[in-house]
Order: C-alpha cells, then sequence, then structure tokens
C-alpha cells in the first residue's frame, strides 16, 4: 500500500466532517461496513487517527458513509414568514390543546399564564377606547 499524498487531508476533512455532524467513529464504521466497506471497526478507528493507511477504495467509501449520514441529520434553519413550518402547529402545542393547557389564550387578547395584560393590551380593559 503506497502513500497516497491527498490521504492526509481527506482524514482531516472526514474527522472534521464527523465532529460537527456529531458522528462516533462506530456509528461511521457500521453504515460504512453496510454499503460495502472492507475493513473492520477497529481499523477505522486507526484510520481517523493516523495510524493506519486505507486504499483510495476504503476511503471513499467511509465519505460516502458519512455524507449518508451527514444528510440524515435534521438541520435547523430559521423560517421566513411565509414558511409552512410556522402555520402548521407544533408539536408541543397540540399537546397541550389535548391536554387542556392553563396557558390557552380567553376571548379578551393576549395575556401571560398569570392574567396580565400582554405588551400591546392596555392595562385598564376601560381604556381600550
Amino acid at each position: 500500500m503506497g502513500f497516497d499524498p491527498n490521504e492526509p487531508e481527506q482524514r482531516h476533512q472526514l474527522r472534521a466532517a464527523l465532529k460537527a455532524a456529531d458522528l462516533t467513529p462506530g456509528e461511521l464504521w457500521l453504515n460504512y461496513f453496510s454499503i460495502g466497506g472492507g475493513v473492520g471497526e477497529y481499523e477505522v478507528e486507526a484510520y481517523l487517527q493516523g495510524l493506519l493507511s486505507l486504499p483510495p477504495i476504503q476511503r471513499d467509501l467511509l465519505a460516502m458513509a458519512a455524507n449518508e449520514l451527514i444528510e440524515a441529520v435534521p438541520r435547523l434553519y430559521a423560517p421566513y414568514s411565509d414558511d409552512p413550518i410556522l402555520t402548521e402547529p407544533s408539536q408541543e402545542s397540540v399537546r397541550e390543546s389535548a391536554h387542556g393547557s392553563a396557558q390557552e389564550p380567553d376571548a379578551g387578547g393576549d395575556h401571560d399564564t398569570h392574567g396580565r395584560p400582554g405588551p400591546d393590551e392596555p392595562a385598564d380593559p376601560q381604556d381600550d377606547h
């Protein structure tokens, strides 16, 4: 097995991607093995630590396995004003309404959970004219 000059950088990028996605070497190996990877979990760990060299095909299978796992991780994002996620009830609000939440708004407007008026509501109900 000859030394590939790209191997150290490929290893570095793979480790960085795993860390950013909070994936373990064990998770990587399991997915790698499931897509036909040919080395054991200990060898993958040794490769990630820079203690073992792997042939390009095995490194590429590790990259493919990592990319599949990374794609499966849900990503956070900031929604736009017309995003469907804002118009769909969240699981928490559905759960609260099913169990009779103490925070249900009354017909009077925006009150906090202690019955105090919200920031856009007059403090005195008689003062809203």
